[in-house]
């Protein structure tokens, strides 16, 4: 049951709308998360079904050539999906952190009553934490899986183009053509990451009303107003 819908009436009516907040945002940052993971668990069914049904086609010697364009069809196919995943995946990632950023500015208005609940937050109860730059490990480690398979898949892409239209004559250069493609697909995609996550920094740096204490010159300096 919401929490709007079973308010506690001995609560002050500010703490009460804080925590009614805390609970919407929480609630939006978990379907953010699911609705990520099932992007990719998507994009994996594809790449798995599709793998699996040619190679059962080239066990049945089904004409190379057909097969050859088939795969090349398929593997231009994964890797729009895969793009179009990947783009998705860094927006989840900007809405992720606006919502944890929101969750530790409710923190703050707790830790201002009292501040010995710090102790107790995981995140500093400050609005710049966490950075839209930072890696974590699940956010991150999702997005350098499906850049890898968008690069990997570009590579097989244009090997089996090559192969199909010219044979095995010139398959080293076709080799060597689809590691070059992977490696820029990758760093254009590493590319596109960053630049997307330092203009979500930029952007919502105007949101920040308790910045965490920054260091200069080994001493500590507060931006704003900082609840720790």
């Amino acid at each position: 049951m919401p929490r709007r819908d079973r308010a506690d009436p001995f609560v002050d009516p500010s703490t009460e709308a804080m925590l009614a907040e805390h609970e919407r945002v929480s609630a939006l940052y978990l379907y953010n998360s699911e609705i990520g993971e099932k992007r990719v668990s998507l994009y994996l069914t594809l790449i798995s079904v599709g793998t699996a049904v040619f190679l059962g086609l080239a066990q049945f010697g089904i004409d190379r050539e057909l097969v050859l364009w088939s795969a090349t069809a398929y593997l231009a196919m994964v890797a729009l999906v895969g793009t179009l995943t990947f783009e998705r995946l860094v927006e989840r990632r900007v809405r992720s952190t606006q919502y944890l950023r929101a969750i530790n500015r409710i923190h703050c208005y707790f830790v201002n009553r009292d501040p010995e609940l710090l102790q107790y937050y995981a995140w500093p109860a400050n609005d710049n934490v966490p950075s839209f730059l930072g890696h974590t490990g699940v956010l991150s480690g999702l997005r350098d899986v499906v850049a890898l398979l968008n690069s990997l898949s570009t590579g097989a892409m244009l090997a089996a183009a090559g192969v199909a239209i010219a044979g095995l004559v010139h398959l080293l250069v076709d080799v060597i053509i689809a590691g070059l493609a992977a490696v820029v697909v990758w760093f254009v995609q590493q590319g596109y990451e960053n630049r997307k996550l330092a203009q979500a920094e930029q952007a919502f740096e105007r949101f920040v009303h308790f910045p965490r204490e920054r260091e200069t010159d080994g001493v500590a300096e507060l931006d704003r107003n900082v609840c720790a």
